[in-house]
């Protein structure tokens, strides 16, 4: 039998009956989100954080946090069968990301605890008028590894979930092969692949790896790619990157002076590097996606397109909705995947996912935290089903052009939903 396929002292073959639906594995963390008492908006975060100053401060918010709570369990609450699989310390913050999973949500098998390690904290500063930034310490996630997979779940899963690697240091090192033999293996036992990226700091050891030459090996084996455009640009086109963020003027970001021409590149170049369907999200400019063809999207294992001439060769920019109010966008990159891949494992239209990945993702930023905004797909429905309208969102460049509430690009030949 092929050594790969053996787990953890267990024979592991694929399986024609799995029960679970989705398995989200990777980053996991407890977030502290602190609430600052301001009315209306500052212009420079200088004006709140001034040296030797005593800030009073709101309530704090302390909630299990990662792409693994944050997508995982929104995905969960959407009423999709859904496991978890991370590794915490055996200190005060483990014990509390667990105990909040045991009040929240139930046990989970796949969060392992382990001595000697610490666990892993975001501090996220929400300040209103500046972008929010994140204090984050990696603790247990840098030495996740292919031994800490439970791949007994990934087995009885359609879909496996894997979230934020470049914070997952024992992943990303030597070229990545400790993440590879995990999508590998994962691919072997008939689990559908989907892989969420995150933006390291480009001034760390994370920031310096040869980015690109991971991917090769990455997104082959990845069936769905859903990274931010920011940061899957700066791992294709690092110094572009860089040159437009030295460039970036008070309260910008890179996204912002990103092309369209620009993101649908990194759509079709992970397409050609051998994703099956790329969903870049874009935050306020909302969702770029760009599918293969229908020889690939065959290939994507127990999870499947409903509509192989719907969802193949298709290149749509969707906006994002008018939110109610706007609270904080943690988490949102994440609420929005859960709605898509809740959609997607439902045999959903590639429409269909996209208006739902928006509308998790425009619902997220109305609150705090990654998930109290979550009331269950059926909300979601209603929301939509209202005529929830979108931002307006302008393409100019040659090519595009705006059609059933979608930008469609020059590569879309797929067949619209009936």
């Amino acid at each position: 039998m092929n050594k790969d396929l053996r787990g953890r002292g267990t024979n592991l073959k694929p399986s024609n009956t799995k029960d679970l639906e989705i398995v989200a594995a990777g980053h996991t963390c407890l977030d502290l989100i602190p609430a600052f008492r301001i009315d209306g908006e500052v212009d420079k975060l200088t004006d709140v954080l001034v040296p030797g100053k005593m800030i009073d401060m709101g309530d704090c918010v302390v909630v299990a946090g990662g792409p693994v709570t944050n997508a995982g369990v929104s995905i969960r609450r959407l009423g999709v069968k859904t496991e978890l699989i991370g590794k915490v310390g055996n200190d005060d913050f483990g014990k509390q990301v667990l105990n909040w999973y045991e009040e929240h949500e139930g046990h989970f098998t796949g969060i392992k605890m382990v001595d000697g390690e610490s666990t892993s904290y975001t501090i996220a500063i929400c300040i209103p008028g500046i972008d929010r930034f994140y204090l984050h310490h990696c603790g247990a996630n840098d030495t996740f590894g292919y031994d800490d997979m439970d791949f007994d779940l990934v087995l009885r899963s359609k879909l496996m979930l894997f979230g934020y690697p470049p914070w997952m240091k024992k992943l990303y090192d030597g070229r990545g092969c400790e993440l590879t033999r995990i999508l590998r293996k994962t691919k072997e036992l008939g689990t559908t692949t989907a892989l969420d990226l995150s933006l390291p700091d480009v001034d760390s050891y994370a920031g310096q790896v040869d980015w690109f030459a991971i991917l090769r090996d990455w997104v082959p084996l990845s069936d769905i790619m859903a990274p931010s455009a920011e940061e899957i640009f700066f791992f294709l086109y690092r110094e572009t990157f860089l040159e437009k963020k030295a460039k970036l003027g008070p309260k910008e970001s890179v996204l912002d002076h990103m092309t369209v021409k620009e993101i649908s590149t990194v759509g079709n170049d992970l397409v050609k590097m051998g994703a099956a369907i790329a969903m870049v999200k874009c935050g306020h400019r909302g969702l770029y996606i760009r599918t293969a063809d229908r020889s690939r999207l065959n290939e994507m294992g127990a999870a499947r397109c409903c509509d192989l001439e719907n969802w193949a060769n298709r290149e749509l920019w969707f906006p994002v909705y008018q939110e109610e109010k706007f609270v904080g966008a943690l988490g949102s990159g994440d609420s929005a995947i859960a709605g898509f891949l809740s959609a997607f494992i439902g045999n959903h239209t590639i429409e269909s996912c996209l208006r739902y990945a928006n509308a998790a993702g425009s619902m997220n930023v109305t609150v705090p935290d990654g998930l109290t905004w979550n009331k269950g797909f059926d909300d979601l429905t209603r929301r939509l089903e209202t005529g929830w309208k979108t931002k307006e969102l302008k393409i100019e460049e040659p090519g595009w052009k705006y059609e059933r509430g979608f930008w469609v690009g020059p590569a879309n030949s797929g067949k619209w939903e009936s």
